[in-house]
């Protein structure tokens, strides 16, 4: 396995982790819900799209990298801030709404980062 996807697949494990502990947290304790599950698939989604393409080239590795990073940091500064120093009564929407926008998010930024990516080791000679 290379360098590259362990790389991803230990930022996204991380920012599993970071958002169940939202989740536990929030809650006050653990209690299984059919919300973790939804708020674990980008994750697991992303890592699957980014790790298990047939061919990968350098520049689809380094955006996978990089869209892992900022998936991660994207998730921290979320739902930290909404379970940690919100006092909002609605604060928990934030696992309704989250899982969307950063699985689209996450897509689209890992595209762009490959074209350009790929464009910038196209003309390195």
């Amino acid at each position: 396995m290379k360098t590259s996807t362990k790389t991803t697949i230990g930022l996204l494990l991380a920012a599993i982790v970071v958002a169940v502990a939202a989740m536990i947290h929030g809650a006050r304790r653990f209690e299984w819900s059919w919300f973790y599950p939804w708020v674990v698939s980008p994750y697991v989604v992303l890592g699957l799209i980014f790790c298990l393409t047939p061919v990968r080239s350098k520049a689809q590795s380094l955006a996978s990298c990089v869209v892992a990073a900022l998936v991660l940091v994207s998730t921290c500064v979320i739902y930290i801030d909404a379970m940690w120093y919100s006092g909002s009564s609605t604060a928990g929407l934030v696992f309704v709404f989250t899982p969307i926008y950063l699985f689209v998010g996450g897509l689209v930024v890992w595209w762009l980062a490959w074209f350009v990516l790929a464009r910038q080791f196209a003309e390195d000679p």
